[in-house]
């Protein structure tokens, strides 16, 4: 399996905070993460926001960014500039959220989201990092804890590592601490474990068969 940064993301300075990626490690990023967010003293909302939107926590949410109507955002969580999450998204605590995003009626925590992510529908991201330019299909599930309840690498909860422009198919799963190169399909309906190289398709192909009724 493949570990190095630079494997996995190439547009690394152009994130709000490319600091949490002054690491050794991949999975060392999302503790940088939590320490960026715990230095965030106040909330502070530069965008816009619909009808019912409920805050709980510490928000930052950059210029350009719309947070539609029922949206649910708990802190401590930052948005970057001009995305546009909801309406009826579950934004909970731990996020780091880049510029540029669609979230849809999706539930997100603990994940660092880099510039330019698709995830226009319904599904759940946990403990995971998208790469740049990523896209995710309605209904994904980003699994991030096993069922034994047994550490994932070192981590108690890990979801997906997703490199670079990679896609994720509708109504497919990656199981937890599945690493994903960049430039990388799955294609709908997967379930998806370990680790998928760069540049490939991962095709979910079950057999079906018709049968006339009688």
């Amino acid at each position: 399996m493949e570990t190095k940064l630079s494997y996995y993301f190439k547009k690394i300075k152009e994130f709000p905070f490319p600091e949490i990626f002054d690491v050794e490690t991949i999975l060392e990023i999302l503790k940088k993460k939590d320490e960026l967010l715990s230095k965030f003293e106040k909330s502070e909302i530069k965008g816009s926001l619909g009808k019912n939107v409920h805050f709980d926590g510490i928000v930052i949410i950059e210029q350009g960014s719309r947070i539609l109507h029922n949206s649910i955002i708990e802190g401590p969580v930052y948005i970057g500039k001009n995305c546009v999450i909801g309406p009826s998204a579950h934004i909970r605590g731990g996020t780091v959220i880049g510029n540029n995003c669609k979230i849809g009626k999706a539930e997100i925590k603990g994940c660092v989201i880099m510039n330019n992510v698709r995830a226009d529908h319904f599904g759940y991201i946990g403990d995971s990092i998208l790469g740049d330019s990523t896209h995710l299909g309605a209904g994904v599930v980003t699994a991030n804890l096993r069922f034994d309840n047994k550490p994932t690498h070192g981590l108690r909860k890990l979801g997906v590592v997703l490199g670079d422009n990679s896609q994720i198919g509708v109504n497919s799963t990656t199981l937890p601490g599945t690493f994903i190169g960049p430039n990388t399909w799955i294609y709908p309906g997967a379930v998806v474990r370990c680790f998928v190289p760069e540049n490939s398709i991962l095709k979910w192909k079950p057999d079906l068969e018709i049968i006339e009724k009688k």
